[in-house]
């Protein structure tokens, strides 16, 4: 009886609390993110899109982590081509803090690798103002630090919530 009532506690507590609907129906399992790397599959443990001003720019960081041994993230930051709807294709640029992306690899709290993308695409399908989430697809391709080429390929994410900083 006692676990009946705590889990209809649980369920009504973001009704409780006044969450609005929409930040009810997002969840942390929803949010998908995967590509294959170094012609392996890897999916993030976690993501994360915000957006943010930076230089008076609308800006977008949409990145990924997969936890593990090693842990490795994807990451990327884009100028808003409109900050009210994120949908839209950006190019990766060599050398630019804006449209620009990076795969760092962790072993042991230690940097194994780095992948600095010099080509590629983020294409965001999909925003939804509503949930406040986006999706859409990306690849990329670029050199680690010893200039060995790399490729990010069948990029893929969806149900990301977007938050503002």
């Amino acid at each position: 009886m006692a676990v009946g009532r705590r889990a209809l506690l649980l369920l009504c507590m973001p009704l409780a609390l006044g969450l609005p609907l929409t930040l009810q129906r997002v969840s942390a399992e929803e949010a998908v993110m995967s590509a294959t790397f170094e012609g392996k599959p890897w999916t993030a443990s976690f993501t994360l899109a915000q957006t943010m001003q930076m230089g008076g720019k609308p800006m977008l960081n949409l990145s990924g982590t997969e936890q593990g041994s090693p842990t490795m993230t994807f990451n990327s930051m884009m100028v808003l081509k409109d900050p009210n709807d994120l949908a839209g294709s950006y190019e990766l640029k060599t050398g630019s803090a804006a449209n620009s992306a990076n795969f760092n690899i962790l072993d042991s709290g230690a940097m194994v690798g780095h992948v600095r993308f010099a080509t590629g695409e983020i294409v965001i399908d999909k925003y939804d103002a509503a949930s406040k989430t986006i999706s859409g697809h990306f690849s990329a391709s670029g050199k680690d630090e010893s200039g060995k080429l790399e490729e990010l390929t069948d990029g893929k994410f969806s149900g990301i919530p977007v938050t503002t900083q």
